[in-house]
Parts: C-alpha cells; sequence; structure tokens
C-alpha cells in the first residue's frame, strides 16, 4: 500500500514537472535573425499592393491587399495571449503565418500565410504575393 502510495506521488511530481517545464518553454524567446527586421520593413513597403484572385485563397471577408492580410494575421495572432505569428524565408520563398493549432488538437485548426518570393538581389517580387488558409 505504501509503495502503491509513493509511485502515485512520484509519478504526479514527475507529470507535474514535466507539464510546468513545457509551460515555461512555450514562452521562450526565439533568438532574432538577422535578416527579420528588413524583411518585415520591406514587406510593409507593398501594403498597398493588391493580391491577384487567382493568388487569394484566404477565407471571410475579402482582404485584398498585403496590408489588409497582415492586418488579418495580427487580428488573429491577437485572439489569444501567446504569440503564434511566424516568418522567415527558405530559397527565396517566405511567409508570415500565424496558427490556430494546439497542441492536443489534430483537427479543427487552421493557418493562414501570407506567402511571396523574393529575387537574388533579395527583392520582393510584387507580383507573386498570396494569401492562403490550410484548414
Amino acid at each position: 500500500m505504501k509503495r502503491t502510495a509513493l509511485n502515485i506521488i512520484i509519478f504526479l511530481l514527475g507529470a507535474t514537472a514535466g507539464l510546468f517545464s513545457a509551460w515555461v518553454c512555450s514562452y521562450r524567446e526565439s533568438p532574432p535573425a538577422a535578416e527579420q527586421q528588413p524583411l518585415l520593413e520591406n514587406v510593409m513597403r507593398h501594403a498597398s499592393t493588391e493580391i491577384a484572385a487567382e493568388n487569394y485563397a484566404c477565407e471571410g471577408s475579402p482582404v485584398t491587399t498585403v496590408g489588409a492580410v497582415i492586418a488579418s494575421l495580427l487580428e488573429i495572432n491577437n485572439t489569444t495571449s501567446r504569440n503564434r505569428l511566424s516568418y522567415g524565408c527558405y530559397n527565396e520563398v517566405c511567409t508570415l503565418s500565424v496558427s490556430d493549432c494546439k497542441p492536443w488538437q489534430d483537427q479543427e485548426c487552421s493557418t493562414r500565410f501570407l506567402k511571396f518570393e523574393r529575387d537574388s538581389q533579395q527583392q520582393i517580387l510584387p507580383d507573386s504575393f498570396s494569401c492562403l488558409d490550410m484548414p
């Protein structure tokens, strides 16, 4: 009986420590990347750029400019206390996105992306902007 109680207490302490450390790590800050601030500044220069109809696949009210899509990303991100906004580039393709997926969800979560491309001189190609929602 004592051994069973001790095992249960050890298990509960371990589970509590694991949950606490996962919660703390979810709030840690990412190290700043040197290219992120100039990337965001360059994207904001294109805020009034219209997104072509064939590149627009976002749900809800139509937000057809880059600035409106960025505003929708910030608005979606503002619905919880955690920062779910992410952005970066890989092979000249860049994305800004916000995810609505909780760790325990495997369905009914979504991500909104603002995607664009850059040329070899790291300049944004204005006609490459697209907005898409992933269910």
